[in-house]
């Protein structure tokens, strides 16, 4: 019988290109991208709604000159 045990160094495997931390950096950069995508999506749904809806819901208005305020 041959029993074959192997040492424990720490390294994931692939970590020689980049270290964990770059990957919880990249992690972290992916979900704020996500939540930013959804916040934008969300106040353009808004935008598009009658302005009585907006008015009613408390959405603040947009400027004299019809800059959507989704998209400052």
């Amino acid at each position: 019988m041959t029993t074959i045990s192997y040492r424990q160094t720490g390294k994931a495997h692939g970590s020689h290109f980049f270290g964990a931390s770059s990957y919880a950096h990249i992690s972290d950069f992916a979900h704020k991208l996500a939540a930013r995508w959804h916040r934008w999506q969300t106040a353009r749904e808004i935008e598009s709604m009658p302005f009585d809806i907006r008015k009613d819901i408390g959405w603040p208005a947009a400027d004299i000159n019809d800059e959507p305020k989704a998209m400052q």
